[in-house]
């Protein structure tokens, strides 16, 4: 089916002054695919704060057109397990109405997240009335239905939701589940302050406890001088912990824009890609105040992801948050042991995958950090990852699994 749909697109970001209109946004069908196309609005391009939405699209007037959504919706469309439930949703309304299930694009996946539960700051408006897609309020469960939650997960993920309770699945699960990135199946939920958490559950395929490892990785990452955001660990019905994080893209009650490294490097996934292109990120569009204090702080990732064996570390596992004059490193997210992997997904420098804090040392420059200043935040992460027992420990982390663990964390101790 051939045609053309056109959405409204809006930043609302309380760092930003709140809402904007920015442009439209275009989905072209054809038998082949989509061509996307936006524009920004004029009221946008005149505004003395104005800023390009994403590298890609350069502020002048007219359409620009890609054959791939561009990165910043990308960055608002779910991963695999928000798709996952979105299917899913397919195939119970087609099943209801007596037709086959669509087969869902991009265009549906980033139309079809709830606006309210939508990573980052990005608002999506019907072009005729103005109103938000899917503007419904969705039900957000509070955190003393994680158990539940939990159990519907398990249930999702292996494909056993009765039919008989389908509707009852939509309801509680998808709407809170369906907006997030990532392969693990998660939920947002609400603390009693008001604050928005995300719980990331057990999967099937856990042979260890994943979440209560993410846990002692982010405590360690805490006391390596890295920018965490508040983070706790749940026991709900499972054998294995829940991880939980407050979601670092709302801040006192509204959004905040967010953009993966992905989007600020230019790249696609699957393309290979370096520290050196973060940093060259954060130099070209990071905000003038910050780009030393942000350089440092990558760096010093860097030398974390080395010493605690962080090797999934590839572009999707780095973002940021726009501040008023441009981005910033947003806090870091996804943070686990790799026993599996030798190698680290980004290269440590231009060519070489293998974890050395030695080739960290030789590009420390770059990150305009001196070798005397390098040298010292090796040895505070170094200082920081040695203690990863202690962590372990008071996580309730069993011996056995602690044993099973401790030749990833060796290379704190050479």
């Amino acid at each position: 089916m051939t045609g053309r749909d056109t959405v409204v697109v809006h930043v609302d970001a309380v760092d930003l002054g709140g809402d904007r209109l920015v442009g439209k946004l275009a989905g072209n069908r054809s038998r082949t695919g989509r061509v996307f196309s936006f524009s920004y609005e004029k009221a946008w391009l005149t505004r003395k704060d104005k800023f390009a939405l994403d590298p890609s699209l350069d502020l002048y007037e007219g359409e620009q057109y890609a054959e791939v959504l561009p990165g910043i919706f990308t960055d608002a469309v779910p991963d695999r397990w928000g798709r996952t439930l979105m299917e899913r949703r397919e195939a119970i309304l087609a099943k209801r109405e007596g037709r086959r299930p669509r087969t869902l694009d991009e265009w549906d996946f980033l139309l079809g997240v709830s606006d309210q539960l939508r990573m980052g700051a990005l608002r999506i408006a019907n072009p005729v009335d103005g109103r938000f897609l899917d503007d419904r309020l969705p039900e957000i469960p509070a955190n003393a239905r994680l158990r539940e939650l939990e159990h519907l997960a398990r249930e999702a993920e292996e494909d056993r939701i009765p039919e008989s309770d389908e509707t009852e699945w939509l309801r509680i699960l998808l709407a809170p589940g369906s907006s997030l990135g990532g392969t693990r199946p998660k939920s947002n939920f609400q603390e009693a302050n008001g604050t928005l958490w995300i719980a990331k559950f057990p999967s099937r395929e856990d042979r260890r406890d994943v979440g209560a490892w993410e846990y002692v990785m982010t405590q360690l990452a805490l006391r390596s001088g890295i920018e965490v955001p508040n983070t706790k660990l749940l026991r709900l019905a499972s054998v294995y912990r829940t991880f939980c994080a407050q979601r670092f893209d709302r801040i006192n009650g509204g959004r905040r824009l967010y953009a993966s490294a992905i989007t600020l490097t230019g790249k696609r996934d699957g393309d290979e890609a370096s520290y050196l292109d973060l940093a060259e990120a954060i130099t070209f569009y990071g905000d003038p105040r910050a780009i030393d204090a942000d350089l440092e702080q990558l760096f010093r990732r860097l030398v974390f992801n080395i010493l605690a064996a962080n090797r999934d570390d590839h572009l999707s596992n780095h973002g940021f948050i726009r501040a008023s004059k441009g981005w910033r490193l947003s806090p870091v997210f996804d943070l686990n042991p790799a026993p599996e992997k030798s190698e680290h997904s980004l290269a440590l420098d231009e060519i070489s995958h293998i974890p050395d804090v030695r080739a960290a040392l030789e590009t420390a420059r770059l990150y305009r950090v001196s070798d005397r200043g390098a040298l010292a935040i090796v040895a505070e992460v170094r200082a920081a990852v040695e203690s990863w027992r202690e962590v372990a420990a008071r996580a309730d982390v069993s011996r056995e699994e602690m044993e099973s663990l401790a030749g990833v964390f060796a290379m704190a101790a050479a």
